[in-house]
């Protein structure tokens, strides 16, 4: 034979409200207050004569059925503010729908989604929104565009500001002026920036060259993060003269304390001779003859001459004594320049 099953519910204490019901059964249509009063002696009996532990979990039992009433309450009255009908949209005679802000979308359960004729952009509603009378509109959005800068703009809002500025559009250059690109650069450029070089008078475009590529602040700040790692920072004068001294090929002259005086003393000579040939080109018979430097003192050679030329001018002999007077200013320089060294 099959065992018995055990009876589960045998020795198992009843909970409290199952003692309240049999207690006070048949007195719960009683009106009364007497029975009334009866009733709640005998459920607050009932209540207090349970162990502690009963009267946690009854405790429990009631915070979460108090939870659960406030959920569903709060669950209903959304249901009721969502779902309460909405009076039906209308729009004035001429006006397109698409202009006009679905009040269901605004709420956030229109059902017709795209086949809605009412516009789905709450950016509409802030188009359309009142002007307030009492603010200047201007003074705000001057505020605003003394705050930005090009820091916060991409290359296309960068550009359209660059267009939109009405100074500088006559120039006499096609260069691009510098101050101009350094500001966008370093991020300082913006509505109200002023060219240092004479502000709107200046010369030189203020244009983004074409094939400009604005740099964000990641690529920037990685491009000088490499600058500060790179051994060109730390590279001194000596090293890179001597890093360009290596690269030169072929048989060459070392520089030395001696071969430069050499040199520099062939190039001044060189200098003196071409500045001695331009002045000797410069000098024409007839300066010399202006100058009274090719008469002799002697006055009888002067009358012999006059004598024998008859009153004409002799210009072999003018030739002939040209010829002495440069080659005497030659032998002053060159003792001259012998002197020089001699003295050095």
């Amino acid at each position: 034979m099959a065992p018995k099953k055990k009876d589960e519910g045998k020795g198992k204490k009843p909970s409290v409200t199952k003692i309240v019901e049999d207690k006070t059964f048949g007195m719960k249509n009683k009106k009364g207050a007497a029975a009334q009063r009866q009733i709640k002696q005998i459920t607050s009996s009932a209540a207090n004569s349970g162990s502690a532990e009963e009267k946690r979990k009854a405790a429990e039992k009631a915070a979460r059925e108090r939870e659960k009433k406030a959920a569903e309450d709060a669950k209903r009255e959304a249901e009721a503010l969502l779902n309460r009908p909405a009076q039906v949209q209308k729009v004035p005679f001429g006006v397109d729908p698409k202009t006009v802000l679905c009040i269901f979308f605004k709420k956030g359960n229109c059902e017709k989604g795209k086949k809605c004729k009412f516009a789905h952009d709450l950016s509409i509603e802030r188009k359309t929104e009142k002007k307030n009378l009492y603010t200047d509109a201007r003074s705000e959005e001057e505020e605003k565009k003394k705050q930005e800068t090009s820091e916060d703009w991409d290359e296309e809002k960068l550009r359209k500001v660059v267009l939109s500025k009405k100074g500088n559009q006559v120039t006499t250059t096609d260069k691009v002026c510098k101050y101009f690109i350094q500001a966008i650069e370093d991020g300082k450029y913006g509505w109200f920036w002023i060219c240092p070089n004479g502000g709107d008078k200046c010369k030189y475009k203020h244009a983004l060259p074409p094939g400009f590529v604005l740099k964000t602040k990641e690529q920037r700040a990685a491009e000088k993060a490499l600058l500060d790692k790179s051994p060109l920072k730390t590279l001194t004068l000596e090293d890179f003269l001597e890093s360009e001294r290596h690269k030169l090929t072929g048989t060459l002259t070392p520089v030395t304390p001696e071969t430069f005086a050499k040199w520099k003393k062939d190039r001044l000579d060189k200098k003196a001779a071409e500045e001695q040939a331009r002045r000797a080109k410069e000098s024409t018979g007839r300066a010399l003859f202006e100058s009274g430097n090719w008469r002799f003192e002697e006055d009888e050679a002067e009358d012999e001459d006059e004598a024998e030329d008859d009153g004409t001018w002799n210009l072999e002999k003018l030739r002939a004594e040209t010829q002495a007077l440069r080659d005497k200013k030659e032998e002053e320089r060159l003792a001259a320049i012998a002197a020089a060294e001699a003295a050095g």
